[in-house]
């Protein structure tokens, strides 16, 4: 599968985004997350998707 733009983890529908909590209870999306599939590894928002990319927006 070819890297196409926009193609980061960020915009996959398997990343799960990680927050830091600020004050009683604001939270603050920062630069990393997690895919969860096929197994949970630890991503950046902006590393270049893996051949189990699949957009947020897909509906199938």
């Amino acid at each position: 599968m070819e890297i196409e733009k926009g193609h980061i983890c960020q915009n996959c529908i398997h990343f799960r985004q990680h927050y830091v909590k600020w004050g009683e209870d604001l939270y603050w999306p920062c630069g990393s997350g997690h895919c969860v599939y096929p197994r949970c590894k630890p991503r950046y928002n902006d590393t270049k998707a893996c051949q189990y990319y699949v957009p947020k927006d897909y509906a199938p």
